[in-house]
């Protein structure tokens, strides 16, 4: 099968979105905030915040019990902070911060999100629980390395952040954030067997959490056990089809088995939920293989629109040329 989009523009856009991502960490400014409820309390699950620049998503990391997030290692500039949303009562909520821009040296800016109620929900629906009731009675030792493992890993230090959630896990074994954070770092670090365990023991702490059954798919895909993958993730976009995260490594790993109609149908979702730019690349792919140039044309324009300093924006815009070609052919 043909495939030199899979080959050469994917790879090349994986490899070089994670080094414009180390690229970015080359600084001394810190972003420090709470994610809020509309009645000023934290939220009842930890929140994923995600931080981007000029729509290039740079980091990820989940709220701990008080809501705080932490991102260190910054550049001047101006960001976006993102906090996801439940999908039932509150509506993912975004907010503007500069850094850096008084001054020399490293510079530290608080900025809370304050999250907003989707229409017809009330601030805290029937059933809401707290933070304290999502981890119950946990240390403070273990809340304490808890913290200090987010810090390392907004500040990619992925081994130290390892070693602090064990630690928290060890120090409170039913700490369900400790347990997920732990299994993200691990993934990240492609030690992927066990980022499967701490999933797993997150899993069996809250089985009514979707992020545990996420992380397992994802990990799944990440070890091309694509199968697997896309049973459970296509389980998970079943019960909440609002939830962005499973879409992206879904919709990949059906690409990846030519399950291309399907593949097309989550990316699509992808980009509705959340625009990861990857998701442009993937679909210009899925559409060359199917035939359908022009599209592959369209997504490949958008990623370059919304990815202006992209690092490979010629390589998208040579295999752009190719495909017009392949269009006049047809």
């Amino acid at each position: 099968m043909n495939r030199p989009l899979l080959n050469r523009l994917v790879f090349l856009t994986l490899v070089l979105l994670l080094t414009a991502t180390a690229a970015h960490a080359q600084g001394a400014n810190t972003i420090d905030g709470r994610v809020i409820l509309p009645n000023g309390s934290p939220p009842a699950q930890p929140v994923r915040v995600s931080l981007t620049q000029s729509r290039r998503p740079l980091y990820e990391t989940f709220t701990d019990l008080s809501g705080r997030f932490y991102f260190s290692g910054l550049a001047p500039g101006t960001y976006q902070l993102i906090a996801e949303g439940d999908g039932l009562s509150f509506e993912t909520t975004s907010v503007m911060t500069n850094v850096g821009s008084f001054g020399r040296g490293g510079q530290m800016v608080t900025q809370d999100i304050h999250l907003r109620v989707k229409p017809g929900s009330a601030d805290m629906p029937a059933g809401a629980v707290t933070a304290e009731e999502i981890d119950p009675d946990v240390p403070d030792a273990a809340k304490e390395k808890y913290r200090q493992g987010l810090k390392s890993a907004a500040a990619d230090k992925l081994e130290q952040a390892v070693k602090l959630f064990q630690e928290a896990v060890e120090a409170h074994t039913r700490f369900y954030a400790a347990n997920l954070a732990l299994a993200e770092q691990l993934s990240r670090l492609q030690r992927y067997d066990e980022a499967l365990a701490a999933y797993r023991r997150a899993g069996e702490l809250k089985p009514d959490r979707a992020e545990p059954y996420v992380g397992i798919g994802v990990t799944l895909v990440s070890q091309k056990r694509y199968d697997e993958g896309i049973r459970l993730l296509r389980g998970v976009v079943e019960v909440d089809k609002d939830l962005p995260a499973p879409y992206l490594s879904l919709g990949y790993a059906e690409m990846m088995t030519r399950d291309y109609r399907a593949a097309e149908e989550h990316l699509l979702r992808a980009l509705e939920l959340a625009r990861p730019a990857l998701a442009h690349i993937y679909l210009a792919n899925v559409y060359e293989q199917t035939g359908e140039f022009s599209k592959a044309v369209a997504q490949l324009e958008a990623y370059l629109k919304e990815n202006p300093r992209s690092p490979q924006a010629d390589a998208v815009r040579a295999v752009v040329e190719k495909l017009r070609q392949k269009e006049k052919k047809k």
